[in-house]
Parts: structure tokens; C-alpha cells; sequence
């Protein structure tokens, strides 16, 4: 189940409500500018649980820049820094 967001807080998946497209924060191209205007629009939501297979069960596509054959490193972690 998807909830609305009010700020971004540590969800790592956010989707665009409007589009059906999902985010990635983890990604070094998913830049969090784009994820303050989705706020601002009431378009951004969070899946609960926070998983990439969450946002696909509630019809949500990839975002094609914070996506690709990588996978990025947790943001805390020494891998990420």
C-alpha cells in the first residue's frame, strides 16, 4: 500500500503518483530536487513495505534515469561514501 509523503524522510523507493513512475534515492542520479516538487504536488508516495517489488505490485514503472544495471550502495554506508 502506497502512503502520500509529506517530506522524504529514509524511504529509498518514492513514486510519482501522476506518472506511476518509480524513484530510486539511492541512486546517484535520482536527484532530490525532482522529489521536493513531487511533494509540493502531492504526487509523491512511499510504499510500505519500502521495496522496489512494492511499487511494481501497485503498477509503478522505473524511472529510467534512477535505474539501470547498477545497484547502489546504502547512502550510509562505507561502499556509499
Amino acid at each position: 500500500m502506497s502512503y502520500r509523503l509529506n517530506e522524504l524522510g529514509d524511504c529509498r523507493f518514492v513514486g510519482d503518483s501522476a506518472s506511476k513512475i518509480v524513484h530510486d534515492r539511492w541512486h546517484g542520479d535520482c536527484e532530490d530536487c525532482l522529489m521536493q516538487v513531487l511533494i509540493d504536488r502531492g504526487a509523491a508516495v512511499r510504499f510500505e513495505p519500502d521495496s522496489l517489488d512494492q511499487a511494481f505490485v501497485e503498477g509503478y514503472d522505473y524511472c529510467i534515469h534512477c535505474f539501470d544495471r547498477s545497484t547502489p550502495a546504502r547512502p550510509d554506508s562505507p561502499e556509499g561514501a
